[in-house]
């Protein structure tokens, strides 16, 4: 059980490891501008959800059983399934002198919405700071019980 414990933890910290790699790529490419007629970055999020610890007949038996979602080893933490990109719109600024613009002297940049990636920044540190916080707690619980083992006659 207590390795289950430390397992969601660290997946949980693993998956927001990740979402804040595809903030900070984001972030970083915001103010990439794409030629005219050339594709550009398109801002993209990570996809994450539940890790189950069966397969889908496995799933599809147990509730054929009446088992819940909640039923023991049942779920194993969180996963993530991949980055899908979002169908933000280009910002476009006008900049008749850069090389890049249009024949209008627009300038195509990613749809990166800044206020919205540092929103989801501070979340995903909140996040992670509670998987540590229960993987923390675990293992001083793991160890304390391991301290009242030690010192039974």
């Amino acid at each position: 059980m207590s390795d289950t414990l430390f397992a969601i933890a660290r997946s949980g910290m693993d998956v927001e490891r990740l979402r804040m790699e595809v903030i900070a790529q984001n972030l970083a490419n915001a103010s990439s501008a794409r030629g005219a007629g050339v594709e550009g970055y398109q801002p993209v999020r990570l996809v994450s959800g539940p890790n189950t610890a069966s397969g889908f007949e496995q799933a599809l038996g147990d509730a054929a059983r009446g088992y819940t979602v909640h039923a023991p080893g049942a779920l194993a933490g969180a996963r993530s399934y991949g980055v899908q990109a979002t169908a933000a719109p280009p910002r476009t600024v006008h900049e008749p002198a850069n090389p890049l613009a249009d024949a209008d002297g627009n300038v195509a940049y990613p749809g990166v919405d800044h206020a919205g990636e540092m929103a989801l920044m501070v979340q995903t540190q909140r996040v992670y700071e509670a998987n540590v916080v229960m993987y923390n707690s675990a293992r001083s619980m793991f160890m304390r019980a391991m301290d009242i083992g030690g010192n039974s006659p």
